[in-house]
């Protein structure tokens, strides 16, 4: 990486001080990047001309190099970067056998097959398919194949005939490479005889080569070669080295098919070549010499990617068995002196839960570095690898077989953070994106520039209509990659997993990553997936249309002799509630015996969600475990008996058994303790007034919600209860934290409770106590107000029973931080001081904002809804039209005031009273205007992540702010910014409000 450049510098004349300025400029000048480093890549043989770099500016039809021809196995097995006699490959083998070749025996043997290969008629064009393992014999198989110009597709022993055949069918392919003969740890069918079914199956194949000693039944029609008849065939010196275009067809490689068939991916040989190079050679600073191990199968990608890196004069080792103990892949990293090692997250917890110290255990003096790849890699693990492994460069890589490489990944030159990929891949312009722009939280991952890794499209997809809804679809011009990315100040990356796994849990986006980080921390779980299920009902007064309910699944697949206790239930539920958020609870938690996974070992969410809501899965084959889905499927826990709730009874303890039950019905687990906090096991405002509701059906008295602030434990809401007497706060001012001093008062957002923001005020460290300003309406008593003023005027008589005179400190989030100003403006009137006027990203109307930024709003929106409706199917477009009209004339209906006639979707499934008070307050959000405040400065804390169909909310409020606008900006979107990690900003800008003015008090 330094010495590239270096080189850049010179060749352009500009200075790169770090690695953002270069990636700037890769990605500004991409034409110029990838020229030059075609022309810097030592031992990278090409003919034709460079120019143009890239025909096309659009990254869906852009094409690299179109006058360049090259030979992808010959550049991987040139002399230049590396000698003949330097080794090239050494393969491992469960028996303990080791075969090592030279560089110039690799090439020998690779040119001798592709001669025969030649000779049997294989050509340019034809598409050859192999079932092999990971061993020497297959990587010659696959660079003989690649010399000749055909394209090569791959899977592993371990597949199921009906998954290799979804991927294989299409291709139509003239030859079938694969290994036949049985190994001590092959499960299943045998070997051969699932080539024998392939063969029969694939009416196109005109021959199958058998890779080893094994035979093939007689029912095989097509011709059986074998590699070695093959081989003593060839002549090395007979075959000519050909080239072919830039964007010739190298590999065709497949999706998961968990939801459909496989899409067939087309890779050409000269992107492929080239990134892997820059990858290699400059972010992963492989070097000749260097000998990588990368854990992998023939099945995925990654088997791809190490191969290429032969080209970088690298000797790359394969290993064809199992992992016999959790050990086996360190004894081989340490046997092999392997110095960089490619595993994944999986193996790394596995190791870390079973106790092992690579470190000391095994001589690891060789290993420099490491990659993970396959999932997120979480934290913990990063202290694992430096605690337990050495202090080295753990690279978390992250792209796909989509690219056949990496969007973010490594860099020699930077530190590593736990948690965290350390960039972005050079001339990748890679963004995280939400609503369609560029978000400093976390987003959707797309590329916005064309890379020479791009595929050429998918197989038999003749107009690239499927090609561009997989990719393009969803964001016009730029390659939409599926992922969820958070990027850091610093340039950094945090991988959040598949963004068609993101949970929508009462409007909050919960990343099902955040929850497994937590998870990772309790020993006792050794895998877990959390998954939405939906379910289909018609409301009872069927006035309206079917509603899709849906609530959050949480699987565990325990360690063994680990069962699924009360207790461990709670924790889980607690830890979630501390330390991510009452969202991040889930509804229901299920332990199986595994989870559903691919046959390139990557969790499927989709076919486990299809499973617990009784949908019929996509393509079961596409999984190698499927029978888990049945298990999953007839689970108990998804329909449990309804628990007959204990009789109220006479005495206290009666009344609590009773209490229990109902809490158990709630949060669907058994035992919770009499002292367990309801906003700990995940409790929120729904579920408080579904448990209020039950408490009235059951003892006939009314509590309002907001007395489980004060009472949320079954002790002390049972206390309540018997002794007759409420909390000695009104329905509308709640004691949220005991302290000393003037309290902070905290004003609920439109959810018209302040029970959301439990996690906020536990995370404050002032000493002050804070009290709750709460809806009225919430217990259907008395109808909510409409209008901010008034709701102000009546907290403002609410905050004088608790404070009766300045100064004053306020703080609101969202809609409350309207409600907050207006508090502040009138209290001002009253001739009250404030001291402290807190915004929780507070947002106003778009019709508030100043005359420029409402015109740039109203155009951007404008334009985001004609490219919405240009990309509707014509099938589906009145019922668009229809939709965004009702919308239209609901958002006017509310700006003068009325109702709107459909509620939010987020409020359709809340009980009644809930639902009045948010649509209610949704009208008086719509039509408030805030006015300037002069009376002192207004503390801002601002999701970067906000939604971009709001406008410019700053310009609005630094015109409000005459005394000055102090922002605190938060890397998350609105609904995140009160869970944990983001809680603990929010937290600390609030107590630095009430520290600052202590202070100038004292």
């Amino acid at each position: 990486m330094t010495a590239f450049t270096a080189a850049l510098q010179a060749h352009t004349g500009q200075v790169f001080d770090n690695y953002e300025t270069l990636h700037e400029f890769s990605v500004r000048a991409y034409r110029t990047f990838w020229q030059f480093f075609m022309q810097w890549s030592q031992g990278l043989d090409w003919s034709g001309s460079l120019e143009p770099v890239c025909a096309g500016d659009e990254c869906e039809h852009a094409r690299f190099f179109p006058q360049v021809q090259l030979n992808y196995a010959e550049n991987l097995l040139g002399l230049s970067v590396a000698s003949a006699d330097a080794p090239a490959l050494t393969a491992c083998y469960a028996d303990g056998r080791r075969l090592r070749l030279t560089r110039g025996e690799l090439r020998e043997r690779v040119a001798r097959l592709a001669d025969a290969l030649s000779e049997w008629g294989l050509r340019e064009g034809d598409r050859v398919v192999c079932v092999m393992r990971n061993d020497a014999d297959a990587v010659v198989t696959a660079l003989a194949v690649t010399a000749l110009g055909a394209t090569l597709s791959t899977a592993a022993p371990e597949m199921g005939v009906e998954t290799i055949l979804d991927r294989f069918t299409p291709l139509l392919p003239r030859l079938l490479f694969a290994h036949t003969a049985a190994r001590g740890f092959d499960t299943g069918t045998s070997v051969a005889a699932n080539v024998a079914d392939l063969a029969a199956a694939l009416p196109s194949l005109q021959g199958v080569v058998r890779l080893d000693d094994g035979t093939l039944p007689d029912t095989v029609k097509q011709r059986i070669y074998s590699l070695d008849e093959l081989l003593d065939r060839g002549d090395a010196g007979r075959f000519e080295w050909r080239r072919f275009p830039f964007n010739h067809p190298l590999f065709v490689m497949f999706s998961s098919g968990t939801t459909g068939k496989p899409k067939c991916i087309v890779h050409g040989a000269g992107g492929s070549l080239l990134e892997h190079l820059k990858e290699h050679r400059l972010h992963s600073d492989l070097r000749p010499g260097d000998r990588m191990y990368f854990h992998t199968s023939c099945a995925w990608m990654m088997w791809n990617w190490q191969l290429s890196a032969l080209a970088s004069g690298v000797e790359i080792v394969t290993y064809d068995g199992p992992i016999s103990t959790v050990d086996t892949l360190w004894r081989l990293v340490a046997n092999e002196r392997v110095t960089v090692f490619g595993t994944s997250p999986a193996y790394l917890k596995m190791c870390e839960d079973a106790g092992l110290a690579p470190g000391q255990q095994f001589d690891l003096s060789a290993l420099r570095a490491m990659m993970s790849t396959g999932a997120v890699l979480f934290d913990t693990q990063f202290r694992w690898v430096r605690d337990q492994v050495k202090p080295l460069r753990l690279q978390s890589i992250s792209g796909g077989t989509d690219i056949l490489g990496c969007f973010v990944l490594g860099n020699p030159n930077m530190p590593v953070y736990a948690g965290e990929a350390q960039c972005k891949s050079l001339a990748l312009d890679v963004q995280a994106r939400e609503q369609g722009a560029r978000t400093d939280g976390i987003g959707e991952l797309i590329c916005a520039n064309p890379f020479p890794s791009r595929p050429l499209g998918f197989f038999g997809d003749a107009d690239g209509a499927a090609f561009h809804a997989a990719y393009f679809a969803s964001n016009a011009g730029v390659w939409t990659h599926g992922d969820l990315i958070e990027f850091s100040p610093q340039g950094t990356a945090r991988l959040h997993g598949r963004s068609d796994g993101v949970l929508n849990v009462r409007g909050i986006n919960v990343g099902p990553s955040e929850i497994y980080r937590v998870l990772n921390d309790i020993r006792e779980i050794r895998e877990a997936m959390v998954v939405q299920q939906r379910s289909h009902y018609m409301p009872a007064d069927h006035a309206h249309a079917e509603r899709v309910d849906q609530r959050t699944v949480l699987l565990l697949v325990l360690r063994d002799g680990v069962e699924l206790s009360a207790a461990l239930a709670a924790r889980v539920r607690r830890d979630l509630a501390r330390r991510a958020s009452a969202a991040h609870v889930p509804d229901r938690i299920i332990a199986v015996a595994a989870l559903p996974v691919t046959h390139n070992g990557k969790f499927s969410e989709a076919a486990a969600r299809n499973a617990i809501s009784g949908l019929p899965v996509g393509n079961a084959a596409a999984l190698r475990n499927p029978e888990c889905l049945d298990a999953i499927r007839r689970h108990p826990a998804l329909n449990p008996v309804t628990r007959e709730l204990a009789p109220v009874g006479e005495s206290r303890e009666d009344l609590e058994r009773h209490l229990q039950t109902q809490w158990e019905r709630l949060f669907d687990f058994a035992p919770i303790g009499r002292d367990d906090n309801f906003f700990e096991l995940g409790g929120n405002s729904l579920l408080a007034a579904r448990l209020l509701a039950g408490v009235y059906q059951s003892t006939g008295r009314t509590i309002p919600l907001a007395t489980l602030l004060t009472a949320p434990t079954i002790a002390s809401l049972a206390a309540v209860i018997d002794d007759c007497a409420l909390p000695q706060s009104s329905p509308t001012v709640v004691p949220m934290r005991a302290g000393t001093g003037t309290p902070l008062f905290f004003v609920h957002g439109v959810s018209g409770t302040v029970m959301e923001c439990w996690t906020l005020i536990g995370a404050m460290q002032s000493p002050r106590p804070v009290f709750g300003l709460q809806a009225r309406g919430l217990d259907g008593e008395q109808p909510a107000q409409q209008r901010v003023e008034d709701i102000a005027a009546s907290y403002i008589e609410q905050m004088r029973t608790v404070q009766p005179t300045g100064p004053y400190a306020v703080a609101g989030y969202s809609f409350g931080g309207l409600v907050t100003l207006e508090i502040a403006q009138q209290l001002r009137r009253a001739g009250e001081q404030i001291e402290l006027l807190c915004l929780i990203d507070t947002y106003a109307d778009a019709h508030c904002l100043p005359w420029r930024a409402r015109l740039r709003h109203r155009c951007g929106y404008m334009g985001s809804h004609w490219r919405k409706l240009r990309a509707v199917p014509a099938s589906q477009l009145p019922g668009y039209v229809k939709d965004k009209l009702a919308g239209a004339a609901d958002h006017l209906r509310m700006r003068v005031g009325c109702m709107a006639h459909r509620p939010d979707s987020h409020n359709a499934l809340m009980p009644p009273e809930l639902r009045s008070v948010r649509e209610t307050l949704r009208v008086a959000m719509t039509i408030y205007r805030p006015r300037p405040y002069r009376a002192g400065p207004i503390v801002y804390v601002r999701a970067t992540g906000a939604q971009s169909d709001r406008g410019n909310q700053m310009a609005l409020w630094r015109n409000v702010a005459r005394a000055g606008l102090v922002i605190v900006e938060v890397s998350c979107d609105h609904f995140n910014l009160i869970a944990e990690p983001n809680v603990q900003i929010v937290a600390a800008a609030l107590d630095r409000g009430l520290t600052n003015n202590d202070k100038s008090r004292a």
